[in-house]
C-alpha cells in the first residue's frame, strides 16, 4: 500500500499500528479493505444526509472480544463526551439506498454492490451517528467488524435540521 493510500484512510485518534506480525498483517488488511470500500463508495451520496456529503474510508481498533454497542463504539473512536452514539443495524439504510425508486439506477446499483462486499467481508454491518444538542452536521459511520474485531468502513457527515 502506498504512503498516499495510507494517508487517505482515517485512523481514529488513539489507535496505533500493532507491533506483532499477525496484528500488523490484520491492520494492513483492514486498511486495504477500508480503501476498497472507499473506492466502491466513490461518488455515492450519503443516503442519511439532507445535503450531499460523500464517504471516506476509516479504520478503528476494537478487540474481537469486546461487544459492539454505543458505548464501546464511542470509546473506540474516542468521540467527545457531549455526543451520544445512535448505533443500529445498517439493514434499513442499505435497503433504502439500494432501491432505484429512491436513488436512481446507478446510485442504487452502487449501494447494492457496496452492501454485498461489506456483508461478504465484515460482520455486524452497522450504522452509527454521533449526535449532540445543537449539532446539525452529524458524524456518521457505515461499517462492520473484521475477523479480529477491527471496525472497518466508511465515514461521512449528515446535515440534520
Amino acid at each position: 500500500m502506498s504512503a498516499a493510500s495510507r494517508k487517505r484512510i482515517r485512523r481514529t485518534r488513539g489507535t496505533s499500528r500493532e507491533s506483532s506480525g499477525s496484528s500488523t498483517a490484520a491492520s494492513a488488511l483492514a486498511s486495504r479493505l477500508a480503501t476498497a470500500l472507499g473506492a466502491l463508495a466513490r461518488n455515492l451520496p450519503n443516503p442519511a444526509d439532507e445535503s450531499t456529503d460523500y464517504f471516506r474510508p476509516f479504520v478503528a481498533s476494537m478487540p474481537a472480544t469486546v461487544r459492539l454497542d454505543g458505548d464501546t463504539f464511542h470509546r473506540a473512536l474516542k468521540i467527545g463526551a457531549r455526543y451520544r452514539i445512535d448505533l443500529s443495524s445498517a439493514d434499513q439504510l442499505l435497503s433504502s439506498a439500494g432501491d432505484p425508486d429512491n436513488w436512481g439506477d446507478e446510485v442504487a446499483a452502487g449501494f447494492r454492490l457496496l452492501e454485498k462486499v461489506m456483508r461478504a467481508t465484515l460482520s455486524e454491518v452497522s450504522v452509527a451517528f454521533a449526535r449532540a444538542t445543537g449539532v446539525v452536521r452529524v458524524r456518521m459511520w457505515l461499517f462492520g467488524r473484521s475477523e479480529n474485531g477491527t471496525l472497518v468502513g466508511l465515514r461521512s457527515t449528515s446535515t440534520e435540521t
